[in-house]
């Protein structure tokens, strides 16, 4: 509740046949510790303004701000033209911080990181006790439930309700904000499976949407794709031939060929597994013995993509001469009978 006690009393003066009225006021009408307060000064003349706020702390701008640190009753007063006669004074109650959180962006976007900080005016540095409450698809990245500060990202859009426990000196406090998550646009990686059913699963930079229908353009895409045949330089590659195209792949069946041109390797799947060679076959590497069939080059990225009986799995292209690496394959999902992969490059 506002409290103020006008102490003092506006003088009206006749200065030159001019009277003036000293007055002001000023905003939030409840100003809590910590919180900027704006005075506003509703004087009828004057040429210059002395501001003093009860706490040693004076201004002489025409209308100040003023952030008081403790709360409790301070007088306020105005003198104009530097004139005793001339002011006017109220005592303003500041009260107690109540403690609240905000976060670090006003448009949260799902599967991006938002960070929520409480805010807490805490001048004689009571112990402090947090106690985030987060949604089930709120994923912590830094910080945690009890810290001060977390950091996460949301899994699906709608409205999400934040909730922070605090108690600051044994006092409680419990405080619930709402937000909307929108959508993030972003590329999708596309499945067909042996029954003909599409799939999509977006990729949000490094972080994997779960799995979802395709839409109709993915379905159009995934019926134009074909990894059992590759162009380059001109010249049509079957997976059928590649045993009698490829000197190193001599007596190979392979099901299934993508082409890194830029790198200038290949990577083909036998019911041995997923390997990459050079372009002659020289150096062939074993990359997962699990492999299926399906796979997907993604010079974009700079992945390559295959399926498993586990499920979809990606890793960096391979660039050495020797074609040896050390990258760890990321499984993207757990998808099985995956017969064909391809990514839909529009933001959707």
């Amino acid at each position: 509740m506002k409290k103020i006690i006008i102490i003092g009393f506006a003088l009206a003066m006749i200065v030159g046949c001019k009277k003036v009225d000293v007055n002001f006021d000023y905003s939030p009408a409840e100003p809590k510790a910590g919180e900027s307060i704006t005075f506003t000064n509703r004087s009828s003349a004057g040429e210059s303004w002395t501001w003093t706020f009860g706490d040693n702390a004076t201004s002489l701008l025409k209308n100040p701000k003023k952030i008081y640190k403790k709360p409790g009753e301070y007088v306020v007063t105005l003198m104009v033209d530097s004139a005793k006669y001339l002011t006017h004074s109220k005592v303003i109650v500041v009260y107690d911080t109540v403690p609240t959180f905000v976060s670090s962006s006003d448009s949260i976007l799902h599967y991006q990181d938002v960070t929520f900080t409480a805010n807490v005016y805490n001048p004689f540095n009571y112990e402090l006790i947090y106690d985030w409450v987060l949604p089930e698809d709120c994923k912590i990245v830094s910080g945690s439930r009890t810290s001060k500060t977390v950091t996460a990202y949301f899994t699906t859009v709608g409205k999400k309700s934040v909730e922070l426990n605090l108690t600051q000196k044994d006092t409680p406090y419990n405080i619930q904000k709402e937000f909307d998550v929108h959508l993030t646009k972003a590329p999708a990686i596309v499945m067909r499976k042996t029954d003909m059913t599409v799939v999509r699963q977006r990729m949000i930079n490094d972080r994997l949407e779960q799995v979802n229908m395709a839409t109709a353009e993915d379905v159009h895409l995934i019926e134009q794709t074909n990894d059992t045949i590759v162009t380059f330089n001109g010249k049509t590659f079957y997976a059928s031939q590649m045993a009698n195209t490829i000197a190193g792949f001599t007596g190979m069946t392979i099901s299934h060929i993508q082409i890194d041109a830029m790198a200038q390797k290949w990577y083909i799947t036998t019911p041995e597994g997923l390997f990459v060679a050079n372009m002659d076959g020289s150096y062939m590497e074993s990359i997962d013995s699990n492999a299926t069939g399906a796979i997907f080059v993604d010079a974009n990225r700079n992945r390559i993509y295959w399926a498993t009986n586990n499920g979809v799995y990606a890793m960096a292209l391979v660039k050495s001469k020797n074609n040896r690496f050390t990258t760890t394959p990321t499984q993207y999902n757990d998808l099985t009978n995956v017969d064909l992969i391809v990514v839909n490059e529009k933001l959707q």
